[in-house]
């Protein structure tokens, strides 16, 4: 890669800026954390005891029922996607249970908390290396869509398979037994950093994604037309 980017400024016509950057960069996948199972052992989702099945991709492409099995009428949170995680919030969900404001923000906090000290028993390690909620995870966003905590994996997990397709998994931990070893979906972000370098000057220390749209837009010398959560990386 060294080189075919060495290749590429070798033909750039003069004075031509170059900015390389990714989004994100990878780990290694090993055990799968699922949350919805973790919830349910712990109180804050309820089962119907039906037997629900394994979820896979064509229940998700072909629109599939989920949560099939799940008591909404006593569960105060559930996972869906990549490791985020919902509040069953009265006024938002159809059959929300959880008051807005004081009860709604406890349950985050007691959720957060038991979810950071949750041990592996067969690692003895901490699956989960932060919570973030979704004023931290965001500077502007919509709260009818955006998840109310986005749980983020410590090295060597990822949120479980069944997880991302709105599954309940067996055991709240499992191996990764999949070809698929290696990930960042629900990792801890100082864990697979991205990657950004350029042939001009950068005012890069904390830089992260959101800055790389002002930062083009600053080269251009353009005005955003919107509001905008990065700033621009030039001096």
């Amino acid at each position: 890669m060294d080189r075919i980017v060495g290749d590429v400024m070798q033909k750039m016509p003069q004075g031509t800026r170059l900015l390389v950057f990714s989004d994100h960069g990878f780990a290694s996948f090993r055990r799968a954390m699922n949350y919805n199972t973790w919830l349910a052992k712990n109180g804050y989702m309820t089962l119907t005891g039906e037997e629900a099945g394994r979820k896979n991709l064509e229940d998700l492409f072909d629109q599939g029922n989920f949560f099939t099995n799940v008591d909404w009428a006593h569960t105060r949170a559930y996972a869906l996607g990549l490791g985020q995680i919902y509040i069953n919030l009265q006024g938002r969900e159809k059959k929300g249970i959880v008051k807005p404001g004081a009860e709604y923000q406890q349950l985050v906090a007691e959720i957060q908390q038991k979810l950071a000290a949750f041990v592996d028993e067969e690692t003895g390690e901490h699956p989960v290396a932060h919570v973030f909620t979704h004023d931290e995870a965001y500077g502007t966003y919509d709260p009818e869509l955006i998840p109310d905590m986005i749980p983020s994996n410590s090295e060597g997990y990822r949120v479980g398979w069944q997880d991302s397709l709105g599954g309940i998994g067996k055991t709240i931990v499992e191996p990764n037994l999949e070809i698929w070893s290696g990930d960042h979906c629900s990792v801890y972000p100082p864990l697979v950093e991205g990657i950004l370098f350029s042939n001009f000057k950068l005012n890069a220390q904390g830089a992260y994604m959101g800055d790389v749209m002002p930062t083009i837009l600053a080269l251009y010398k353009l005005q955003p037309p919107t509001k905008l959560d990065g700033r621009s990386l030039l001096p």
